[in-house]
Parts: C-alpha cells; structure tokens; sequence
C-alpha cells in the first residue's frame, strides 16, 4: 500500500510542473495580448488639435483675409503685366489642417495645424516660346520674385532641357528620353520666393511661393491647386480634420485642354500662402506679413 502510494506520488510531479509552466506562459501571451490592445487604443484614440476652433478663431480670420488681398493683388499686377497672354480663370482653395507625425505606437505627436490658401492664375498665349519666356522672366524679376536653384529661370530651364536633350514631361522623364534635343513639347515648372527671403517655405513658418509651370500640348502644366485630382475632378483633402475655408478649384487639366483647342501655350501661376501656423495648442496666430 505504501509502495503503491510513493509511485503514484512521483508520476504526479512532472505532470504539476508541466501545468505550472503552461500558465504562467498563458499568462506572458495573456500580458502580451492586453499590452498590445492597449497601444492599439492609444493608437486609435489620438484626439487631433482642435482645428476648427483654430481656423475660425479672430486671429486666423484677419490672417485670412490679409493673405487673400494679398494673392488677389498680386495675381492682377502679374496679369496686367503679361498683356498678351489671355486669363482663362483662378482657381482658389484655403484650408487649415494637421498631421499624426508619429508611429503607429505611443503617443500622438501632430503637426503644426497650417492654415494656406491656395491660387492658381491660369493663362493662354501664343508667339515665339523663347520670347515669351524672356518675358515671363523679366515680368518675375521685377515683381522681386526669385528661384535660387539651377536652372534658375523659365529661359535657362528651357535651354538646359534643350541642350541635354531631355524631355520636360514628368511621365516621358521617368521613361527616358531617346529623341533629338528640341524635339519635345515644353513642360517647365519653377518655384520662386520673394527676392527678399533667403530659403524657401518650412512647413511650420509662415511665407509665400509661386510656381510657374508653361506647357504646350500634350503636356499638362503643374499647378498646387490644394486639392487632390480624382476622375476628372477636384476632391477635398483625405486628411481628417480638414477644415476648408474656401472651396473654388478649377481641374487644371480640363483647363489646359479647353485651352489648348485655341491657344499653343498654357501657363500655370500657384500663388500658395501659408498665413497662420499653430505649433501647440496654446500657441497664438503670429500676425500677418
């Protein structure tokens, strides 16, 4: 009997071990689970800044309104400058919004909420290209509008594109040019800034930059119209907490085709103005420019 007991004892032991050691792994998954739902929550329950109560607060409106005189006159000065070429319409779109600049785990961290209204001036002109874009250049150099990279201006970017034999089209570009130099259509695209700043726009500074873009057929010239081109229209921003403050685009594609059926030439002027930053919450709109 008492043999019979100390061998059902010792058969016993190794099976409690192996259930001991079979909770506490459920246990380590069991933690592990719960730990990862929980940075999921943190994940998903990230409450952006309040852009709304930002883009419509007192300060952010005279900031709105200063920048809209502001791209208007400056779209009518350059316009009435370039006489010969034939307004086809502006395009305008001002927003405010900001971006989850962290990782999918831990602590949100977003973005300055960045309020910018943008302008798109659209032309049409026709004439010897290389005149007219001596023209562009010297109407932009006394606006004080300046490009410090290489090529620098309309007429240098033309000529280098020549001389190198590339194609100025984005999509051609990517699949490589073989064709004699000269032979392609004009596709240019320059980002100027005031002459009188000395870097280009940081995302959490307030400034101002113009794009010029000249095509002809069948290029479409690139414009910063500040909306998202989808099946032949113009969509909203996919960014959640986009609070739009004026809402009139024009597709520049659908412009630029209209165009083209009397004109050669198509110019895209973005006139794109970032007139009040919020880096946290409790930060003020700086004051106008």
């Amino acid at each position: 009997m008492d043999h019979s007991s100390g061998v059902i004892s010792q058969s016993g032991a190794p099976a409690h071990g192996r259930i001991v050691t079979v909770l506490l792994a459920f246990g380590v998954v069991c933690a592990l689970i719960l730990c990862a739902l929980w940075q999921i929550h943190r994940t998903l329950d990230r409450t952006p800044p309040n852009v709304g109560a930002f883009a419509r607060s007192p300060a952010t409106r005279t900031a709105d309104a200063a920048a809209a005189r502001k791209s208007s006159a400056r779209l009518t000065q350059l316009t009435s400058a370039l006489a010969w070429a034939v307004p086809l319409g502006t395009s305008t779109v001002d927003s405010c919004q900001t971006q989850n600049q962290n990782s999918f785990f831990g602590p949100a961290h977003w973005a300055p909420i960045n309020c910018v209204r943008s302008s798109v001036l659209y032309l049409a002109f026709d004439g010897d290209i290389r005149k007219r874009l001596h023209q562009f250049d010297a109407t932009l150099a006394e606006q004080e509008w300046t490009s410090g990279s290489y090529p620098n201006t309309l007429t240098e970017m033309a000529t280098w594109l020549s001389q190198t034999g590339g194609d100025p089209s984005p999509a051609a570009s990517q699949q490589g040019s073989t064709d004699p130099p000269g032979s392609q259509p004009i596709c240019l695209s320059t980002v100027y800034i005031p002459a009188t700043k000395q870097h280009s726009l940081p995302y959490d500074r307030l400034g101002i930059r113009l794009r010029v873009a000249i095509a002809e057929q069948p290029c479409i010239p690139m414009a910063d119209t500040g909306g998202t081109p989808v099946d032949g229209t113009l969509k909203k921003s996919p960014i959640g907490g986009t609070v739009y403050l004026a809402w009139h685009p024009l597709l520049t594609d659908a412009v630029s085709r209209s165009a083209y059926t009397g004109h050669h030439y198509v110019a895209a002027v973005s006139l794109v103005d970032r007139y009040a930053v919020q880096s946290t919450p409790t930060a003020s709109v700086p004051p106008p420019a």
